[in-house]
């Protein structure tokens, strides 16, 4: 097969995670438009955009293993961030309706609250592991070059917002969105190594 038939046979990527942002930021809106209190309905609708994500997933999983032994550790870190991801996303749903508002503090509830930051920092383990396995230097600079401008974005908007609402500039934003900030510079990460190296990697 040469090389323009496998292009071709690649399946879509990008496209679902576009899907992906615009279904959340619809539901995000319909949530605030409609005045959604219920937590189930709230979550369901979030939780419903993760099936793009998901789907995307599956498709780079797909693309990078039918590159075979080349494609082995981007297979391998896609499917432990779709894992991950599984856990993050049922964790908080479930803590959500477990745990309400003014329930007392106990060893269970501190568990089910743990699990969701744990699954985030296993997150920056599967990055690990796949700058460890990458026998590509190119691709490794690639995934390392996206991690710095996230970790650059994402640093940078706690330390302004930080300072904002310590001088009661700005109101409260809870410490769990300073990495989902930080996955969303990954984004943009990938967005200019698209613009200056002409690929965002394998997927």
């Amino acid at each position: 097969m040469s090389s323009a038939d496998a292009q071709l046979l690649r399946k879509p990527v990008l496209p679902w995670f576009g899907i992906f942002f615009a279904f959340l930021i619809g539901s995000l809106f319909a949530i605030d438009i409609f005045d959604i209190r219920d937590p189930l309905l709230a979550n369901g609708l979030v939780l419903t955009s993760m099936l793009f994500v998901a789907k995307a997933g599956l498709n780079a999983s797909a693309n990078a293993a039918a590159r075979g032994e080349m494609g082995k550790a981007t297979r391998n870190y896609l499917i432990r961030m779709l894992v991950v991801s599984v856990a993050y996303i049922g964790s908080v749903f479930a803590a959500s309706q477990l745990i309400d508002d003014g329930d007392p503090i106990t060893a269970l509830s501190v568990i089910i609250a743990l699990i969701p930051g744990v699954a985030i920092a296993l997150y920056f383990w599967a990055m690990g592991k796949y700058l460890q396995e990458q026998q590509d230097e190119f691709l490794r600079m690639l995934m390392v070059r996206q991690a710095l401008i996230a970790t650059a974005i994402a640093f940078s908007a706690a330390a302004i917002w930080g300072f904002l609402e310590s001088f009661d500039q700005a109101p409260h934003v809870d410490a769990y969105w300073w990495p989902i900030v930080w996955f969303f510079g990954t984004g943009i990460g990938a967005i200019f190594n698209k613009v200056q190296y002409g690929t965002v990697g394998e997927l």
